[in-house]
């Protein structure tokens, strides 16, 4: 069974690249530019992981992962934060599994997913 990923980022590049590396890894991608759409998207379909950007135009990746925590049937999906941002406080980390700096290696990115859906956990 193919895991689902939503992509959340306003970079159109980085939804092409991203998206086309997973699917090719074997993984199902939805992506979403707009923040207050993707809250949409993943409550109809509900992926096994999301990969956030935290800094969008419209509702902030904090503002969103918050939102998406409160819901009861969409609390439990776990949410990697992809950044440039250098540092999230502890108040704000509490809502993501994973907080991976921007730029990253989609060869680390990929093994942190393998290894999350294993069930380890891996230094990206």
């Amino acid at each position: 069974m193919f895991k689902k990923i939503t992509i959340i980022d306003d970079e159109q590049s980085v939804l092409f690249l991203s998206k086309a590396i997973l699917n090719s890894a074997g993984y199902e991608v939805i992506t979403e530019s707009v923040s207050t759409k993707a809250y949409q998207t993943i409550t109809e379909q509900k992926p096994d992981l999301i990969l956030m950007d935290i800094v969008m135009p419209d509702i902030n990746g904090i503002e969103l992962a918050k939102q998406l925590k409160e819901n009861p049937d969409l609390r439990d999906i776990p949410i990697f934060a992809l950044t440039g941002l250098p540092v999230l406080n502890e108040h704000n980390r509490v809502y993501f599994e994973k907080i991976i700096v921007k730029p990253f290696h989609m060869d680390s990115l990929l093994a942190e997913l393998k290894a999350f859906f294993a069930g380890q956990k891996v230094a990206v």
